[in-house]
């Protein structure tokens, strides 16, 4: 199933063009990306990624290296996977500021939905 399944786009045109990207398709990118790029593949369990009617899961094998307040506070990055960074980085995706999961929580705020959750579990040790 598709993560962008039911997200509406509202027409907007700019320049004579439909702009079909909204916040919130950026931000379902980073988070995807932020899973991909900090997962620890030596983990047990690889990722995996739900989507139900009213929510989506994005979930990794491997904790949180910077801490759960400060991932969601921002301003520092500490990326398991480098060259995976390097990689969104040329498809401008992500950007190694620490800035993504915070424009994520201010996305879902400026939709008014419910905050999104971060759940740490250790042995084995996990990232929802």
């Amino acid at each position: 199933m598709k993560i962008i399944k039911n997200v509406k786009i509202p027409f907007v045109m700019e320049g004579g063009n439909r702009i079909d990207d909204t916040p919130v398709h950026k931000a379902l990118r980073e988070a995807l990306a932020n899973c991909l790029i900090n997962a620890d593949y030596y983990g047990t369990r690889g990722v995996v990624i739900k989507k139900d009617q009213d929510r989506i899961i994005f979930e990794n094998p491997g904790y949180i290296r910077t801490d759960k307040e400060q991932m969601r506070r921002g301003g520092e990055s500490d990326p398991r996977n480098k060259t995976l960074m390097k990689m969104f980085n040329l498809i401008n995706i992500g950007e190694r500021s620490g800035s993504g999961v915070p424009n994520i929580f201010n996305t879902w705020n400026d939709q008014g939905w419910k905050e999104p959750v971060i759940e740490e579990r250790f042995d084995p040790d996990r990232t929802t």
